[in-house]
């Protein structure tokens, strides 16, 4: 009884949703090129934006970039796994652009319907609601559904479910084939499932799928938008569940996965039930980890042991699921936290966000890993004050503008870039 009223409130909310017709995203702007960001923003640490453990961790993903560099047909793949600060996908762009433009672009890595959700997502796609969705995240302590690959699942008792997921940018050029992947559930009591190009009525029929958690499709059309439906074909099969979709092509080069969740943890992906299974078929070579912003939010209980044994919880499952991938730590921003007296709030540093940073950074030294220290690059301990004199972060001093992850984004593209030139690959641009 408490289930299904509150599966009812939550079909109205999503429904209700319908009519704003896609993903709520970031505002892109225009970002100043890296050479002036030190005299538009001196409060910047330009001399730390480097790669600290780079030689150790990364050059296994670095000697496989310079074989797709030297003509190989292998595909390289990067997933970027965090927190809110990661869900928009801005902070990945440039990096993916780099990688892309210069070793070859594979595809465009992780979707999901982030609107059907209630949630913010990247730019590049929208998603529509056209039937009601239950929907869960893994940084909800209550979340009712198991969790996967995107830290979101959606799930409806709706035989006639559907959504669909508009491109607003080409998934793929001339000849090219590309590859949808849909981590599902596939079970006696599943719906199949059924994807169409929404545009010219193509179909892709999922039911005869062989695996049990996702299915593979070939959309040779190129399709601008693709429709996604529950097919009931036998009397035993009760629910569809989606976890998740990737986009990629059948060509060398690099994808870039980008994996956000609002509120994540280093648990919530470690307690995920079916996170590190689906991860292990993305095949990664390099994961970047940007978590421990909510650790130091204000986590009951917190200490520094069991955040360093959150920390390594999650790495041993990462690297189970993928061995011989390539670690890369980035800590978190330098965090205000509020107090509130007599109806007046104020804001001061977040002492717990630089004790998390020090702990990732320990950690990595301690495992052989490679470590992006945001904390000290942004600004420290005051930093967030100063992005905030920039209108580049909310009035909360804890998230950043469309503008602001724009600059961590070209911040962490250089600082790669220092590193994959540091060993010695440096001859492109």
């Amino acid at each position: 009884m408490i289930l299904t009223r509150y599966i009812w409130i939550i079909c109205l909310a999503v429904f209700s949703a319908h009519s704003f017709g896609q993903d709520t995203a970031v505002i892109l702007e225009p970002l100043p090129q890296f050479d002036s960001l030190k005299l538009l923003y001196p409060f910047l640490k330009i001399d730390a934006n480097r790669i600290q453990g780079e030689s150790q961790s990364l050059q296994p993903f670095f000697d496989k970039l310079e074989r797709i560099h030297n003509g190989s047909r292998e595909q390289a793949v990067v997933v970027h796994l965090g927190d809110s600060h990661v869900q928009p996908g801005v902070i990945t762009m440039p990096l993916r652009e780099w990688l892309q433009s210069n070793f070859g672009n594979s595809g465009r890595g992780m979707i999901f319907p982030y609107r059907l959700a209630k949630s913010n997502g990247p730019a590049g796609y929208v998603s529509h609601c056209d039937t009601p969705w239950i929907y869960s995240r893994n940084a909800s302590p209550k979340h009712i559904l198991p969790t996967g690959i995107a830290g979101f699942t959606l799930w409806s008792a709706n035989p006639s479910a559907t959504f669909t997921v508009e491109f607003t940018t080409p998934l793929s050029g001339p000849g090219d084939t590309t590859l949808l992947t849909i981590f599902h559930a596939n079970s006696d009591s599943s719906y199949f499932l059924s994807v169409s190009n929404d545009i010219n009525g193509h179909a892709y029929p999922v039911a005869d799928s062989t695996k049990p958690d996702h299915t593979t499709l070939l959309l040779d059309d190129q399709p601008q938008k693709i429709r996604i439906r529950a097919v009931k074909q036998k009397e035993s099969q009760k629910s569809a569940t989606l976890y998740g979709m990737t986009l990629g092509l059948l060509k060398p080069g690099v994808v870039v996965h980008t994996i956000g969740v609002n509120g994540a943890m280093f648990s919530s992906y470690s307690e995920s039930e079916h996170f590190a299974g689906q991860l292990a078929l993305l095949k990664p070579d390099l994961l970047i980890l940007s978590l421990g912003t909510n650790e130091a939010f204000g986590v009951k209980g917190w200490s520094a042991d069991s955040f360093s044994a959150s920390i390594d919880s999650l790495v041993r499952q990462l690297l189970q699921a993928a061995p011989g991938a390539s670690i890369l730590f980035t800590t978190p921003p330098g965090i205000y936290q509020a107090t509130r007296k007599r109806r007046h709030t104020s804001y001061k540093p977040n002492p717990l966000a630089k004790k998390a940073g020090e702990i990732i950074s320990g950690y990595a030294v301690t495992h052989g890993m490679a470590t992006w220290d945001w904390y000290t690059i942004m600004g420290g301990t005051d930093g967030m004050a100063k992005w905030k004199a920039k209108k580049l972060t909310d009035k909360r001093y804890i998230h950043f503008s469309g503008k602001g992850y724009g600059i961590q984004g070209v911040l962490f593209r250089e600082a790669f870039i220092g590193a994959w030139k540091k060993s010695g690959y440096g001859t492109i641009k």
